[in-house]
């Protein structure tokens, strides 16, 4: 993808993760969703009570996204972290089949966060109808450690 692809995607992401909600029941997330995402075209309605929890979040959870009136693909996200964060930046990254990035993000989080409830925005890819795999990170030199990760397909 060329740099100017690359510094459109992010400035859209940025705005909207200047946005992005604070961590979600930190504390009280089910063991069953460590290191996953639970991922909707239309914002997450996250229950507020333990009560029910993990059935009303797998209910909301899709796979497969189609393009909006503009061409993008929007996906509301919840991020669930295999560990606590280290570090105050998290990242996000949307990679095609090849594990190119197609849409990237730093988000700006807090050392002991166990999750993230944001969206992510993708304009373009080479591969549309394939898998795609979102994933939320960390950089730990010049590695990423990947704290969770799911794989999605963006529809024509």
């Amino acid at each position: 993808m060329g740099q100017t692809k690359i510094l459109t995607a992010l400035l859209a992401i940025a705005l909207i993760f200047a946005f992005s909600t604070p961590p979600v029941l930190a504390q009280a997330a089910p063991k069953a969703l460590k290191g996953k995402i639970i991922t909707n075209a239309n914002p997450i309605d996250i229950p507020t009570s333990a009560k029910g929890f993990l059935k009303k979040m797998k209910k909301q959870d899709r796979k497969n996204f189609k393009r909006d009136q503009e061409g993008k693909w929007v996906i509301h996200f919840v991020a669930f972290f295999k560990r606590s964060v280290p570090v105050d930046q998290i990242g996000v990254v949307v990679l095609d089949e090849k594990k190119e990035p197609v849409a990237l993000a730093d988000v700006p989080g807090q050392k002991g966060q166990k999750t993230l409830a944001s969206q992510i925005i993708i304009d373009s890819t080479e591969f549309p109808g394939k898998k795609h795999t979102l994933q939320i990170y960390y950089a730990k030199g010049k590695k990423p450690v990947v704290l969770a990760s799911k794989v999605i397909v963006l529809k024509k």
